[in-house]
């Protein structure tokens, strides 16, 4: 493939490429001969990689755990965390619950099937998927406050 052969488009989508260093050698040559003609493709990958530059050095500030103390203290965002696990709860229940009444609708609709039955296999799926949700939760609150996650056995 020649110059000739590739247009603005397809140096577009080998410019990317050649950025994140996963172009092969003959695109990377093609590619080499298509901005040594073509100021506009040229700009283009300049103005790339100027942006891969300033955002490869780009720092971000690690808050102190004074000000997050002070965020957490504020009754709206604990509030707001509360309101957010207990929908976040309640609609993890209704799919769960929803899949399994799918799972075992035969079951369900069965005549056949004493009605007792019916009641104890829908409260064991019920308590199943509240524990889960239950467990979960209490797992990723533990995981945040353990003082021993760090230490390896």
């Amino acid at each position: 493939m020649k110059y000739s052969e590739i247009n603005c488009q397809q140096a577009q989508i080998l410019i990317m490429g050649k950025i994140d260093g996963e172009l092969p050698a003959e695109e990377n040559r093609i590619l080499d001969e298509h901005l040594a003609v073509c100021s506009k493709c040229k700009y283009e990958y300049e103005r790339f990689v100027q942006l891969k530059k300033g955002t490869s050095e780009m720092k971000f500030e690690i808050l102190p755990e004074v000000q997050w103390d002070a965020y957490w203290d504020q009754v709206y965002n604990k509030i707001e965390r509360g309101i957010g696990w207990i929908l976040f709860s309640i609609g993890f229940i209704l799919v769960a619950s929803f899949w399994g009444y799918q799972a075992l609708e035969g079951f369900f609709m069965d005549p056949k099937q004493p009605t007792i039955l019916k009641i104890g296999v829908g409260a064991l799926t019920l308590g199943l998927i509240f524990l889960f949700v239950s467990v979960l939760r209490e797992k990723l609150m533990v995981k945040k406050v353990d003082k021993y996650r760090s230490v390896q056995r």
